[in-house]
């Protein structure tokens, strides 16, 4: 449960949230979000149903393995995107770190991400954790300033990887 009654996280599920993804990926706001979230063009891989079930695979083995702790966010009887917490350092960035993703457009804009985000960090918080990171590219202003709001702190300079 959020703050938002309307939003809840839920635990993947493979057949529930196979389809969504699907779908929402073979758009261009699927595509475009992947770039807004850093990921190089030429890693994104056109979407299968298959591929997808793997993706959710991985986030429930993840978690199984005590690296990754992922939700799915639902609005009502939809899906609309993912969140997860690293519990180990990833691509440079110490642990645990959070991380978001709105996959329907039409969701975005509507205080969403500050719900699941504040739900986050209270999990983290009831957990004994007092520092939490997360990253983002510099040219994603949404999330620049909803990490703001919520109350991070820049703690390094921007940095050009591989990608």
């Amino acid at each position: 449960m959020t703050d938002n009654p309307d939003v809840k996280l839920t635990s993947p599920d493979i057949e529930r949230d196979a389809s969504f993804a699907l779908g929402w990926f073979t758009q261009d706001a699927g595509r475009d979000t992947l770039l807004s979230m850093g990921n190089a063009p030429h890693k994104i891989q056109e979407p299968t149903l298959e591929s997808e079930q793997a993706t959710l695979r991985e986030f429930i083995d993840l978690e199984r393995d005590g690296i990754q702790k992922t939700w799915m966010i639902r609005c009502g009887d939809v899906t609309i995107g993912a969140t997860w917490i690293d519990l180990v350092e990833n691509h440079g960035v110490d642990s645990p770190s959070v991380h978001l993703m709105i996959g329907e457009p039409s969701f975005r804009g509507q205080g969403i991400g500050g719900a699941v985000m504040r739900t986050m960090l209270n999990y983290l918080s009831e957990s004994g954790v007092r520092t939490v990171y997360s990253r983002h590219l510099t040219s994603n202003k949404a999330v620049a300033r909803l990490n703001q709001e919520i109350g991070f702190e820049n703690d390094g300079e921007p940095y050009v990887d591989e990608d």
